[in-house]
């Protein structure tokens, strides 16, 4: 499976407003789920690992995740998908995707890498010239909604989106550790190598549904061993995956992780969703918050 196909399901909520069959669960049920409690001296947050797109076969999810959001007074997300309607999205994507006047991406890759496009987007029901306007980045993006899409994952199922209309019909708080503008900036400033990285990688390396499967098995059974496989093993394959990683998943998870210790210094329970990549791994944010003296218990 594609590395930045991995890296931005598991990890960026953009990918929300861009546009997964479920997979089988065990006959058992799983002893963790993917959510944690984080505890202070004063006050306990949950922190569920969200993979941001789904099928309805993932529903209903666990009760250590319901019970979690029932116990809790507000929501943190990545970013409000919900506090921008598709217009507003559609435009501030269109300000940072397109190339400026004169430059397409046909004059800007490979003729190789265009060709191949071509037949991925074509195989998806889609033609490249409609794309030709957009930077690389935006390009392999919208393959990857639409691949999704293929195999039944839609935002609309996702998880950060459940919460989110939960959290408003409720009439909780809803907090944003980040912010759609920041996503999106984030990969428009990628270097001109990487953007080419990111589309070359989800046009020769397709994911399977077999792959999506796996994926979806090792979050419904809370197994953080097989979610670190899958975000690290190719860590030391190229100095794109290098800067990926650090960009998609160190920076942000130290900028998330001191927002969340606000959070567990006030007097109120919060229920955080986060993408799954970001709770794993030495710079995971459940490490993190460890390494600042919390408590943190998987559930």
């Amino acid at each position: 499976m594609s590395k930045y196909f991995c890296l931005s399901i598991l990890l960026m909520a953009i990918v929300l407003a861009v546009g997964c069959s479920s997979s089988e669960t065990s006959p058992e049920a799983p002893q963790k789920s993917f959510l944690w409690e984080v505890r202070s001296d004063i006050s306990t947050v949950y922190i569920l690992g969200s993979i941001h797109v789904a099928s309805p076969e993932l529903y209903p999810l666990a009760d250590s995740i319901e019970n979690a959001f029932d116990q809790s007074e507000s929501l943190a997300v990545e970013f409000d998908i919900t506090a921008m309607n598709e217009s507003q999205m559609a435009r501030l994507l269109m300000q940072k995707a397109r190339y400026p006047e004169g430059e397409n991406l046909y004059r800007n890759i490979s003729r190789d890498l265009y060709e191949k496009a071509d037949e991925v987007l074509e195989d998806l029901g889609a033609d490249i010239l409609l794309f030709n306007s957009f930077e690389p980045w935006a390009v392999a993006m919208e393959i990857e909604a639409m691949q999704l899409v293929r195999y039944g994952y839609t935002p609309e199922n996702g998880i950060d989106m459940y919460y989110l209309q939960r959290a408003h019909e409720e009439n909780r708080k809803i907090y944003e550790l980040e912010s759609a503008r920041f996503q999106i900036n984030l990969f428009d400033e990628f270097p001109e190598d990487v953007q080419i990285f990111m589309l070359e990688d989800i046009v020769d390396d397709p994911p399977t549904e077999k792959e999506l499967n796996q994926m979806f098995a090792s979050w419904e059974n809370g197994d953080v061993a097989e979610m670190e496989r899958l975000m690290f093993e190719d860590d030391d394959e190229s100095p794109e995956i290098a800067f990926l990683n650090e960009k998609l998943l160190d920076e942000r998870n130290f900028q998330m992780a001191e927002k969340i210790e606000e959070f567990l210094e006030e007097e109120e329970t919060c229920f955080v969703v986060v993408g799954a990549g970001h709770l794993v791994g030495e710079n995971g944010i459940i490490n993190l918050l460890q390494e600042e003296g919390y408590a943190a218990s998987q559930l």
